[in-house]
């Protein structure tokens, strides 16, 4: 690393500073530093954003599927020397305002990571993390609670069966079925034999059982040190404070040690090789193009930034979008609909995988999609790549660099990942953030030569280690699995003798009453309700009417980019027409305009934009039991390209051309995704059907987004091209109702400098589309039947469902409904579900916009115990006394909620919502303000009022074996209605 420059600091308490940059678009600086004593790395960025991000991590390359690794990161979690509670973390996440807190486990790293506005939060936080890593209690209960244990089905009785119980042996029973994990464990042992990547790094479930607690020990011993620790901090808070804290509370009681965590290149290959995995898949349905064909390569270190960077444009080139040269051969083979798990560039290993294929093809036609693959690379290569998709290529790293979005995740920790694989694997993590220099080398490569078709040759076509990867659909897999695993453990309980029994039992008491005695949590750090900021930021906004359309200007400081959205009444659809709007949002960016095939469409968006999107949303009012059905297409564009990006809008809106051969293209692509993300959709799909059982609005949310918008897709695709015609007619009729000037709300964030410019640009948009016209007779869409229901799905575990009808933001009782939903979860459902039930997620939901209340469950691996866990919450609340200190944490967890972290481009947006649905911001500050006096009384009675006894709706989407299993131990329970 260079040294800091001359005339600067070069050291802070025990650290050396090794590396001092200016950092000119954060306005601020990048450092790096080591500690004299440990050795322990450590990247500052520091910047005026009061959003302060944390984050440690450890190199923990697993030696087997055991998932060692990951069973640590939550039993790291699960209380320490400091803080000797049994879950610390959970316990946090209640007494914080973070705006981001969790716990990560790579395939060959461990990270901890917070962030959070709150200056005396950030201090409380970061010394519950130093003490949770670096001297965490690592107790045997800790480690057979979240991750593997002996369990009697009756925990009291030795008669009643053995089994394995934990929370992460059934998370990855949930995680590991899907197509996508298969094709990730696939090339994991397909191009990194015996590396750390050919293992489950979270652990496979019939592996997991064989790792011991003291293996568990050894393997924190090892990682877990200073020498071994990659430290990260970001934005306004004083260095030298945390540095002190960090020292102080860990680093001081460590000395330099070597630990080899070191993951070597793998042995090259010699000639290509194939592999096939198999997947879980629903018995009974047509399973012979499910399959998926993957052709990857290990290419580039990942450390190296500027040879990621070319792998990273070249990838964009060919697969980013419909026109890219291989994605849209690929499309037009025939052979798949959608581009397979894994394809792109993927610099999570050491050496950075490129992949490309299909899924929804034949497995027997693998090898075809190959031949697509390397057809037309050899073609591209050949004939050289397009200069102006390398240009859209680069202008979108551009946007990427400049754009400081806080959506998904905050920016604090975004700029993290962005340098990851270079501060693990020894590169430079400025370059990679920050990559002005890497492009300009790209930029002088490019005018030498055929500097893409080069790498084309030397990092695919050349290049012998490939691997043909086929995920292959197994109706019989899940099965296999589960009867290995009941006669493990049956050959296991036949050599029990009395003694091992009775220990089981004993053990699964003693767990069972830790985790039901109360915790004393006054050693945690805390907030206090007079930590709250109670006022919201205003927003301010200039209305503008650009012949008929309302336009709404929100100015706020982009850094140079524009948001647009276009918002649309979809109310006066028919029933027919709002089941198409989902395909109808995916049509009107990937098909053709104004003349321009979808080709041609794709090359605009890519080159002028930075995305443009589209979506039905239905947003709930403040006040009553209306709401709002909007169509917005979203757009961002850098506002240097503020013409070619309005001209895009306004032919897409105005001149769409939907071609027969392009909708089934587009149609067979949105089916065969979602038929490979079923078991990623299960809770969606439970929560979505539940509440549409409720109201006419949970009714819309399904078919927009749940069930009925699966099987909606599922009767398109099995028409062909011919019969597709009157699709097509209806998708015209929908765009003429939806765009008409007079209707149309369009909603801009951008610099106060782009008002007029973007007003006048505005004007040719609006006069592009009718003022008037024939509108439609709205569609009401009625609840469905209330009864409770089951859909089984090629899942090994349950997602449950139990929702009611309560009351809205405005109501004085919704405050106090949004409290015990945090007080529900936080201290009865996470015990009762997740530490006892072993599910992963156990959750309680005010829905104060929708009047809806609902519990669930993730990944869990019970149904009729769940159940009975909602109905005993209800009671638990009116018959248990409320402790006062949970109760503040749930408010303040409650706080959390109503005031998200934002960035200049979801300000605008989120106060056009707020203005139209009566969420206003003397709204939201009296809401704050009940929520602050929201009483243990309160709690009591909202629940007697809205929950004790009421209605409810439930769904259930779970495994076949699951579900049966709760048909026969309790009848009634729920109507299996049929698969998903």
């Amino acid at each position: 690393m260079a040294k800091a420059k001359s005339g600067a600091v070069d050291a802070i308490g025990g650290y050396t500073i090794t590396r001092r940059e200016p950092l000119e678009r954060l306005e601020g600086a990048y450092l790096e530093l080591e500690h004299q004593a440990t050795g322990a790395r450590h990247i500052h960025i520091e910047t005026p954003d009061d959003n302060n991000g944390f984050a440690v991590f450890f190199p923990t390359p697993p030696t087997d599927s055991t998932g060692v690794a990951h069973i640590l990161e939550h039993v790291v979690l699960a209380g320490s020397k400091r803080f000797p509670v049994r879950d610390p973390f959970f316990s946090m996440t209640r007494r914080s305002l973070a705006t981001f807190m969790n716990a990560l486990t790579g395939s060959d790293w461990t990270m901890y990571l917070f962030s959070t506005r709150n200056a005396k939060d950030f201090k409380n936080l970061l010394d519950v993390y130093l003490d949770a890593t670096f001297f965490p209690s690592l107790s045997e209960d800790s480690f057979k609670q979240e991750g593997i244990r002996f369990e009697f089905e009756d925990p009291a009785d030795p008669n009643s069966g053995l089994r394995y119980k934990g929370v992460v042996f059934n998370e990855m029973k949930g995680a590991l079925a899907t197509p996508g994990a298969a094709m990730n464990e696939a090339i994991g042992k397909a191009l990194f034999p015996g590396l750390p990547y050919a293992h489950v790094s979270g652990g496979d479930p019939q592996k997991i059982p064989n790792l011991t607690w003291d293996h568990l020990k050894q393997f924190h011993a090892r990682h877990y040190h200073p020498s071994n620790a990659h430290f990260y901090t970001y934005g306004s808070q004083s260095l030298a404070t945390t540095l002190e804290a960090i020292e102080r509370n860990a680093l001081s009681r460590f000395e330099r040690i070597q630990v080899d965590s070191s993951v070597p290149d793998v042995k090259r290959f010699a000639h290509p090789t194939t592999a096939v995995e198999p997947y879980p898949a629903a018995a009974g349905e047509d399973n012979s193009h499910r399959a998926e064909a993957l052709t990857a390569w290990v290419t580039v270190p990942s450390a190296d930034s500027f040879k990621g960077l070319a792998m990273k444009v070249l990838s964009e080139v060919l697969l980013s979008n419909a026109g890219s040269p291989l994605r849209k051969a690929l499309i037009d083979s025939g052979l798949g609909s959608a581009l397979a798990d894994g394809s792109g560039f993927h610099d999570d290993y050491k050496e950075a995988v490129f992949g490309a294929g299909l899924k929804g093809v034949a497995a027997e036609d693998a090898e075809k999609v190959q031949q697509v693959v390397l057809t037309t690379l050899e073609r591209v290569a050949e004939q050289g790549v397009d200069a102006s998709q390398v240009d859209a290529a680069i202008h979108h790293l551009e946007f990427e660099k400049r754009e400081r979005s806080n959506a998904g995740l905050p920016y604090a920790l975004r700029i993290l990942f962005a340098s990851l694989p270079a501060y693990q694997y020894g590169g430079d993590p400025l370059s990679s953030m920050d990559f002005d220099a890497d492009l300009e080398h790209l930029e002088r490569a490019r005018t030498e030569g055929r500097f893409f078709e080069n790498l084309i040759q030397a990092e695919l076509l050349d290049n012998p280690h490939r691997a043909l990867l086929t995920i292959v659909p197994d109706t019989e897999l899940e099965e296999r699995q589960r009867t290995t695993e009941l006669e493990q453990l049956a050959a296991i309980e036949s050599k029990l003798s009395d003694q091992d029994k009775k220990k089981i039992v004993e053990d699964a008491l003693r767990l069972k009453a830790d985790q039901e005695a109360k915790q004393n949590l006054e050693a945690l750090p805390t907030l206090e309700l007079a930590d709250i900021p109670m006022k919201f930021e205003d927003v301010p906004s200039q209305d503008v009417n650009v012949r008929k359309a309302t336009v709404e200007f929100y100015p706020q400081p982009t850094n140079g980019i524009t948001y647009l959205d276009l918002r649309a009444d979809f109310s006066a659809l028919s029933t027919e027409q709002k089941d198409l709007l989902p395909l109808f949002s995916r049509v009107l960016t990937q098909s053709g305009a104004a003349g321009q095939d979808y080709v041609q469409i794709a090359a605009r968006i890519a080159a002028h934009t930075g995305g443009v999107g589209a979506a039905a949303q239905v947003q709930s009012l403040a006040s009553n039991e209306n709401y709002l059905e909007s169509f917005v297409i979203s757009g961002r564009a850098l506002d240097r390209n503020a013409q070619p990006f309005l001209e895009l809008l306004t032919d897409l809106v105005a001149r769409l051309e939907v071609e027969p051969r392009r909708l089934k293209e587009v149609i067979a692509e949105i089916s065969t995704r979602l038929e490979t993300s079923l078991a990623g959709l299960g809770f969606q799909f439970a929560l979505l059907r539940a509440h549409s059982k409720l109201s006419s609005e949970g009714a819309i949310n399904d078919r927009l987004q749940g069930i009925g918008m699966l099987h909606t897709m599922r009767r398109l695709a099995k028409r062909d091209e011919k019969e597709l015609a009157d699709v097509i007619a209806q998708l015209d009729d929908i765009r003429k109702l939806l765009f008409r000037s007079d209707a149309l709300r369009i909603i801009v964030t951008c610099e106060e400098s782009m008002i007029p410019p973007l007003e006048e640009l505005l004007t040719g948009l609006v006069g592009a589309l009718p003022s008037d016209g024939a509108r439609g007779m709205p569609g009401k869409v009625a609840p469905l039947e209330t009864a409770p229901e089951a859909r089984t799905a090629p899942v090994p575990v349950a997602f449950n469902v139990r929702i009611f009808k309560t009351v809205r933001y405005v109501h004085p009782d919704a405050a106090a409904l949004l409290v015990l939903a945090n007080y529900l979860r936080d201290t009865f459902l996470h015990r009762e579900l997740r530490e006892k039930g072993g599910a992963y997620g156990g959750y309680a939901q005010a829905g104060v916009a929708s009047g809806t209340f609902y519990f669930g469950s993730y990944r869990d691996p019970n149904i009729t115990r769940t159940y009975d866990v909602f109905d005993q919450a209800v009671r638990w609340v009116t018959d248990h006394e409320i402790d006062p200190e949970n109760l503040k944490e749930a408010i303040l967890g409650a706080c959390g909620d109503v005031d998200p972290l934002e960035s200049p481009d979801i300000k605008g947006r989120r106060e056009a919502t707020n203005r139209s649905t009566g969420f206003t911001r003397e709204a939201r500050e009296r809401f704050k303000q009940r929520l602050l006096q929201v009483s243990a009384e309160d709690l009591r009675r909202v629940t007697r009022s809205h929950l004790m006894g009421a209605p409810a709706a439930q769904t259930t989407v779970a495994g076949p074996d699951l579900v049966e299993e709760a048909r026969k131990e309790r009848p009634g329970l729920f109507e299996v209605v049929a698969p998903v």
